[in-house]
């Protein structure tokens, strides 16, 4: 059988071609058709048209090119099977549609006229690769230093960060270690760290009043630094007054993003900070829109599969290859996953295209 198809199938493929098996011979029962050897090239085309239109007593629309191609491959499996037939079987001379594919037949566009899906226009992609240059080219240096700050951050900062001291409001009052932090941050002109925008919101549903000139201070913060797990609310008139002086002399603001490089403008005209200062969630949301860019950058350069581009890992640069002088070729690795779990099936394919090529390497 040289037209047999040899590529294993998922089993739910095969349960669908036995679906269409069923389908098939049921409606060769209704046309009062005994046997295969009965079938012509006009059944099969019927029984496209039959697959083909949705009817309810009149035609009201039509299936998806899926359900097509099913019906006409397993018209086709029928005379590329022809000889596992030994009972009953379709005419050996039979050729449905000519011998055309099931994919030509069903009219799926991918693969013979233009692609499936359609390119991005270009009043879309020049702009958004334009930007994903800009933010890979300019703001990811000051990106990965900034998410190598949000890390250090969690190790030290995080309320169950190791080697903090668990206190509660029974606990001896810390004021010693509290007042050294503040005088430090006072000593070093350093604005007081301010938290996220729903902490704010908390504290004002717990009645803190709206003009308090603490409301914007991560006294948490303050704590662990102090090496405490936490800041205790009673605690708070006590140190009130501590507080209160350095937020006067020093102010508060958001943590990440302060004194922070000046990079050239995206039209060129000006210098600016790379970034305002930001709370620690709009920090982790840059570093992710930095890192979306690159991924739209690799995409277009290389094009490479989502699956692919999503196992892209540290260190998947490779070494550039100047094979021609003064046309380098530039690589990244990274897994090949099709239906499978992330890190599984791999496989090694070399490719290149505008100049960067992808090795989907173990």
């Amino acid at each position: 059988m040289p037209r047999a198809f040899r590529n294993p199938l998922q089993v739910t493929s095969c349960r669908g071609r036995l679906d269409e098996l069923v389908r098939f011979f049921n409606w060769l029962s209704e046309r009062a058709t005994s046997s295969l050897q009965q079938t012509t090239t006009r059944d099969c085309e019927a029984y496209l048209a039959h697959r083909r239109y949705v009817l309810d007593g009149a035609l009201i629309g039509e299936n998806s090119h899926a359900t097509r191609r099913s019906a006409a491959q397993f018209v086709v499996d029928l005379v590329n099977y022809h000889d596992l037939f030994t009972a009953d079987r379709v005419p050996a001379e039979l050729r449905p549609w000519g011998g055309t594919t099931a994919s030509a037949v069903a009219e799926i566009p991918s693969g013979r006229d233009e692609n499936k899906t359609q390119p991005v226009a270009d009043e879309i992609t020049q702009p958004m690769l334009a930007a994903a240059l800009y933010l890979t080219s300019v703001l990811g240096p000051h990106a990965v230093d900034l998410a190598h700050k949000i890390r250090e951050s969690e190790l030290h900062s995080a309320r169950r960060a190791q080697g903090l001291r668990r206190v509660g409001p029974k606990n001896r009052f810390p004021v010693r270690k509290l007042s050294e932090i503040l005088a430090e941050y006072t000593r070093t002109c350093t604005a007081l760290p301010m938290p996220e925008d729903h902490y704010i919101s908390k504290r004002l549903e717990k009645g803190w009043a709206e003009d308090d000139p603490l409301l914007p201070v991560a006294m948490g913060t303050l704590a662990r630094r102090a090496g405490l797990s936490q800041f205790c609310h009673p605690w708070l008139p006590t140190m009130r007054p501590a507080l209160e002086d350095a937020l006067a002399q020093v102010g508060v603001e958001r943590p990440f993003g302060r004194d922070v490089d000046l990079v050239p403008a995206a039209d060129g005209t000006a210098s600016l900070p790379w970034t305002l200062p930001l709370s620690r969630l709009q920090a982790v949301a840059l570093v992710g829109i930095v890192r979306t860019a690159a991924i739209i950058t690799a995409a277009a350069i290389s094009g490479m599969r989502a699956s692919e581009l999503m196992e892209l890992r540290i260190g998947c640069r490779r070494p550039p290859d100047e094979s021609v002088p003064g046309l380098p070729r530039y690589r990244i690795a990274s897994k090949i996953v099709k239906g499978a779990a992330a890190g599984r099936h791999r496989r090694r394919v070399g490719c290149h295209r505008a100049g960067l090529s992808r090795d989907r390497t173990p």
